[in-house]
């Protein structure tokens, strides 16, 4: 899977044709569509997020790029993010079925994924994680406390498996101190408090990793690829829709967990030995 950093990385651009199925069990609704990339003329399916639908606005998307394109730098398998366009032929073709009233009122640029066949939900109990999926586990527990993902715990684990290995997606609600008042977010996002270590350990992987005798040095140190270089890709690459100002807040409160990561190393081994 391609990295936002890689030289040669580009962000598909996808004219939706029709849809072949309707996501009605997430809160987001996502809608899974036939569409051509618009550069390549490549026909393929992909999934959108219409952004004036439940919980979707220029922030959610805007996080949902973030949040993919950190996800796979790090080097997890997660849904590769493309700007998918609505346009009022699209919409026709929804005329007196679900997800019509969402599309539209979501014209233009909305965020999206290429469709991954074949992943299935890792059910909560009596499945094993081979050594590849245990290695991915880690790294997504401390990912996800590192961007502060409070959307990916046991009704709603937000991760699959093609059977080889995991697959993350959905992130429009990591970030979660953005929503925060100001004077109530952490000056210390490093440090978990008693509260949000009784948050985290609903993560889906808690319970599993809690079992294996972990030090997430090895995780954290894997962070080293949110620098500069991979910030300025983000907003070189991000639609200008979705530009909002919070990005730069976000960018600037992670690097304060970088800045004290022995610190973060120590909270997460904490929560995990708690």
């Amino acid at each position: 899977m391609t990295k936002l950093t890689y030289q040669k990385y580009r962000l598909p651009v996808v004219e939706a044709l029709n849809s072949f199925d309707l996501f009605e069990t997430g809160t987001t609704a996502p809608m899974a569509i036939w569409g051509v990339d618009s550069d390549t003329g490549e026909r393929d399916r992909f999934v959108v997020k219409f952004k004036k639908h439940n919980r979707m606005t220029p922030v959610s998307s805007a996080f949902e790029f973030l949040g993919a394109w950190m996800a796979i730098e790090i080097g997890l398998p997660a849904a590769e993010p493309v700007v998918v366009n609505i346009s009022d032929d699209f919409v026709s073709t929804l005329l007196g079925r679900d997800g019509y009233k969402a599309a539209s009122q979501s014209l233009g640029f909305n965020f999206g994924t290429r469709y991954n066949s074949g992943i299935t939900q890792i059910p909560q109990i009596g499945f094993k994680l081979n050594d590849t999926m245990l290695e991915q586990a880690k790294l997504l527990f401390a990912f996800d406390l590192f961007i502060q993902n409070i959307d990916r715990g046991h009704q709603k684990p937000n991760v699959g498996t093609n059977g080889e290995e995991l697959f993350v997606y959905d992130h429009e609600l990591a970030f979660s101190f953005i929503h925060q008042l100001p004077f109530l977010r952490s000056k210390t996002p490093w440090v978990l408090s008693s509260a949000e270590s009784e948050l985290y350990k609903k993560h889906f992987f808690y319970k599993r990793l809690k079992e294996e005798q972990i030090d997430f040095t090895a995780q954290v140190d894997k962070m080293d690829c949110f620098n500069d270089y991979f910030w300025n890709e983000v907003f070189t690459k991000i639609p200008k829709e979705f530009q909002v100002d919070k990005i730069k807040y976000v960018i600037s409160y992670l690097k304060l967990t970088l800045d004290h990561r022995s610190e973060f190393v120590n909270s997460l081994n904490k929560i995990i030995a708690s």
